[in-house]
């Protein structure tokens, strides 16, 4: 299991020794039980989904993101490490991998996180490491083609943050493994620095009704918030009354619901916030602490009552806001590092698996 947090040692120690490695897509390993996993029935049985070809699937890739189309839900894109970038037309019944023909995209990338412009889908933007560079690439065609937009200052610092506006979307923010959290008014055309943060930077969520307001994450400083789109800070300090979860945060959710919900996952537990990160309460979830790190996180978009956390290869359910679960193993040696649910159709769940 790697968490953003490991995988940033490994850039110091450093990340070059990752690109050496047999990543390319289709790689033969030994685990043929990753991948993507798809459930229609919110998560009660599982089927793997990872047909490329005939002879071709993408059962031993480690799955880093995975975003559903806003537009529409049967188009999904997975980051992975070390095999760029993959997108289904169809729900995961097939895949492809992107390959850039003007190979500005490499198809070794670690892409960690994708963005999708909500009013206009051809527009995305991803998060990579690529080539000892932490970079920034944006397509303007649905993944045909990709040009870079922002590259970090220094050697093996990834990008593992990016967020779209969705009152504005030529608003793109991006959050770095040195700290930098940027922002872009022009589509990513041009950059400047909103505050260095002392810490790697993994997650940034935008209230979707008052933009303004965005709360950045951290590795081992917490989260911090601001309410004038960067002009002003708060650290969240409440949540240092649990001084485990901030020094080991995993994921950080947003309710878009109700944006005042967020909860916090973390090698030890489950955290919720109901004021905005204001308080913190522990979520009484089933697994002990400190057992198996909860490495995703995820609401229903239509009934956010219904929470879903993954942890080890189990995914455990909610209908009543955590209040009791459902457990929901998925029959794989991997652990599962991302989950989605269809926006349109609740009932479609998927689940991404890393090693």
């Amino acid at each position: 299991m790697l968490s953003k947090k490991y995988l940033f040692s490994l850039a110091i120690l450093p990340l070059f020794f990752a690109a050496a490695l047999p990543i390319l897509p289709f790689t033969c390993l030994p685990s043929r039980d990753g991948g993507v996993f798809k459930s229609v029935d919110r998560g009660e049985s599982w089927k793997q989904q990872v047909t490329v070809s005939k002879s071709q699937t993408i059962a031993s890739s480690n799955i880093l993101t995975m975003v559903v189309d806003p537009k529409n839900s049967s188009i999904l894109y997975l980051g992975t490490r070390g095999e760029g970038l993959y997108k289904s037309m169809d729900g995961g019944d097939l895949w492809y991998h992107l390959d850039d023909l003007a190979q500005v995209l490499d198809k070794r990338a670690n892409v960690y996180d994708v963005a999708i412009d909500p009013q206009n889908s051809s527009n995305i933007y991803i998060g990579t490491y690529q080539n000892r560079w932490g970079r920034l690439f944006r397509s303007s065609d649905a993944g045909r083609s990709w040009e870079e937009v922002y590259r970090v200052s220094r050697e093996q610092y990834a990008i593992f943050a990016v967020e779209v506006d969705s009152f504005d979307p030529s608003v793109i923010y991006i959050g770095t493994a040195e700290g930098g959290f940027l922002k872009s008014i022009d589509f990513g055309k041009s950059w400047r620095v909103v505050k260095w943060f002392d810490d790697v930077i993994t997650d940034i969520k935008v209230n979707p009704y008052d933009t303004r307001t965005v709360f950045v994450s951290t590795s081992h400083k917490g989260i911090f918030k601001t309410t004038d789109k960067g002009g002003s800070w708060q650290s969240l300090d409440s949540l240092k009354s649990f001084p485990r979860e901030v020094d080991s945060i995993e994921t950080l959710v947003m309710d878009n619901k109700n944006p005042n919900v967020l909860y916090v996952g973390s090698k030890v537990g489950l955290l919720k916030s109901a004021d905005a990160g204001q308080s913190w309460q522990k979520v009484n979830i089933v697994i002990p602490s400190e057992s198996v790190p909860i490495q995703a996180v995820v609401l229903d978009p239509l009934t956010s009552s219904y929470l879903y956390y993954g942890a080890g290869n189990v995914i455990y359910r909610s209908q009543d806001s955590g209040q009791t679960w459902t457990v929901n193993p998925i029959i794989t040696a991997k652990s599962i590092k991302t989950i989605t649910v269809d926006p349109q159709n609740p009932q479609v769940v998927y689940a991404g698996m890393h090693e």
